[in-house]
């Protein structure tokens, strides 16, 4: 068990948009536990600090040493895990590990941009929830 915290991630509000889901909750969670208090600082922060490009890529430049560090002290490993219920009471978990969060999000760009060179994506920015409709 890992303490998670209510977090209205973008896939949020984009499930609810295109899919008509009603009621979508969301939770996120880091190990170590220090790094949930850092997302709980920064959304306590003012919009315009959390808006400011220099700041935040001056913040980035900070951290990422410090991040660097506790990822190989303590890992890396990325994990998801979607709870879903239908309106006829089915549940499906659905749950993905990975041991590397650079290495899982350079494979899901790669292939990303393998469906676009063979046409089955249109080029640009899209939501994953956006993609069945081209």
């Amino acid at each position: 068990e890992r303490p998670v915290h209510l977090l209205d991630e973008p896939e949020v509000y984009t499930l609810h948009r295109a899919l008509g889901v009603p009621n979508i909750r969301s939770r996120f969670g880091t190990d170590p536990d220090i790094w949930n208090q850092m997302f709980a600082v920064a959304r306590s922060l003012p919009t315009e600090v959390l808006q400011n490009r220099g700041l935040m890529q001056a913040l980035s430049e900070f951290s990422m040493p410090i991040i660097s560090a506790v990822d190989r002290l303590v890992g890396a490993t990325n994990a998801m895990r979607v709870d879903a219920e239908s309106k006829d009471g089915r549940r499906v978990t659905f749950k993905v590990v990975h041991p590397d969060l650079e290495d899982c999000v350079g494979l899901g760009t790669a292939a990303f941009a393998l469906e676009v060179l063979l046409d089955r994506v249109p080029g640009g920015v899209w939501f994953p929830i956006e993609m069945p409709k081209h």
